[in-house]
């Protein structure tokens, strides 16, 4: 067979299983954990930007990361902006509804603007948290959620052991309940 046919071929059995592929992966990105420790607990570190280093899994791929926070200490307009290896970004609190929900913007060099949910609903055991992308991926990189989800649980799963063991050092503090 003709040399290029061969390449002409190879090509479109390439981005036929890419394509369908793609069709079946969703394009949201959404994962939850359940934490056991009061919403209250979990709410204020995931909205202190500034212990996001000790939680959160770029920080732990990256030694070489260099943060600078601004704005609020935690909470809406808290901000922090980040370098390291894989270049550079920004993130902002952008909504804030105590202990209930935030929303995020973040910017990562050579990417669009993008968005970020939580929500915190208080449940038996503790807290449920959800992190999740307000937008939904292009169709043609559906399969970048492969890549994604597994980073955000690793975060989450690290939240959780963080909040955790704060809850059981603190554990004789009466805590305020959060109203429903």
């Amino acid at each position: 067979m003709n040399p290029l046919k061969q390449i002409l071929k190879w090509t479109l059995i390439f981005l036929l299983s890419f394509t369908t592929f793609n069709f079946f992966i969703s394009g949201k990105i959404e994962v939850s954990i359940e934490i056991e420790a009061p919403v209250v607990i979990v709410y204020e570190k995931v909205t202190d930007l500034q212990t996001w280093p000790t939680w959160a899994p770029w920080w732990k791929k990256d030694s070489t990361m260099s943060t600078v926070y601004s704005g609020q200490k935690s909470g809406l307009g808290a901000k922090m902006s980040w370098s390291g290896l894989d270049g550079g970004g920004s993130l902002e609190i952008v909504e804030a509804n105590f202990a209930k929900n935030l929303k995020n913007e973040l910017f990562f060099e050579g990417m669009p603007l993008s968005y970020r949910i939580w929500t915190f609903q208080k449940i038996d055991k503790g807290t449920r948290v959800t992190w999740s992308f307000q937008d939904e991926l292009p169709f043609y990189v559906h399969f970048m959620q492969l890549f994604i989800s597994p980073e955000i649980k690793s975060g989450l799963l690290s939240l959780k052991q963080k909040c955790e063991s704060m809850h059981s050092s603190k554990s004789e503090i009466n805590l305020f309940e959060v109203p429903e």
